[in-house]
């Protein structure tokens, strides 16, 4: 499940505060790699807003997942592209299709901020970004037609019997001029209701928000 950000919620001054006192602390040393997680997402509670609380929570919440993914990469460069797909991938159907369309549309600022943020976490040795640019919508695109067939067939024998043209078509489906049309992927996703298969009370709201965005409020 989409995990909340470590910095997510996080509103009042006087924890503002306290945040940026432990980064000014923080930046006259050195940064331990094991760190760097939680100091960007500090950061970006710190340097972001989204267009409501709803957007703010579902970046802070794509965030967590996408730097839980990076601590997986040893070395120091962080392939920007590869890391996404796969935090797409880990996401995957846990969320209903609004999510993607946050990201998406959030996707320049927070590329922007990965580029101007990360190389300049003061690690020993400094991160280094590969893959900058891409096409967020490919990916997309690609993980939704992905994910709907997870939400329809429920067996192994079942997903077995999808091919890669099967998927490519739902994605061209989805797509006009290279563009996500979402009004066409919520025609798609009304066949497959999305279930909300957590107790946690805080994500199950934000999920149930989430779900009840219709496309000309994206």
């Amino acid at each position: 499940m989409v995990k909340q950000g470590h910095y997510a919620g996080f509103q009042s001054n006087k924890k503002g505060r306290s945040l940026r006192q432990r980064q000014t602390k923080s930046v006259a040393g050195e940064i331990n790699r094991q760190d760097v997680s939680e100091f960007v997402q500090g950061r970006y509670v710190l340097t972001q807003r989204g267009t409501s609380s709803l957007v703010d929570e579902t970046m802070q919440r794509f965030l967590s997942e996408w730097l839980s993914q990076a601590e997986t990469v040893s070395g120091d460069v962080l392939d920007m592209k590869k890391i996404t797909q796969q935090t797409l991938t880990n996401i995957a159907n846990q969320v209903p299709w609004q999510f993607y369309a946050i990201i998406v549309k959030q996707w320049d600022k927070l590329s922007h901020f990965f580029i101007k943020e990360i190389p300049a976490v003061p690690t020993k040795t400094a991160i280094k970004l590969a893959q900058q640019v891409f096409d967020i919508r490919a990916l997309v695109s690609q993980q939704l037609a992905i994910n709907w067939y997870l939400m329809r067939f429920n067996t192994a024998d079942q997903l077995a019997t999808i091919k890669a043209t099967d998927v490519s078509q739902l994605v061209t489906s989805f797509m006009t001029d290279n563009d996500i049309v979402w009004q066409n992927v919520a025609v798609v996703y009304s066949t497959t209701p999305f279930v909300i298969k957590t107790n946690d009370m805080a994500t199950k709201n934000w999920l149930t928000k989430l779900d009840s965005l219709q496309p000309e409020q994206l």
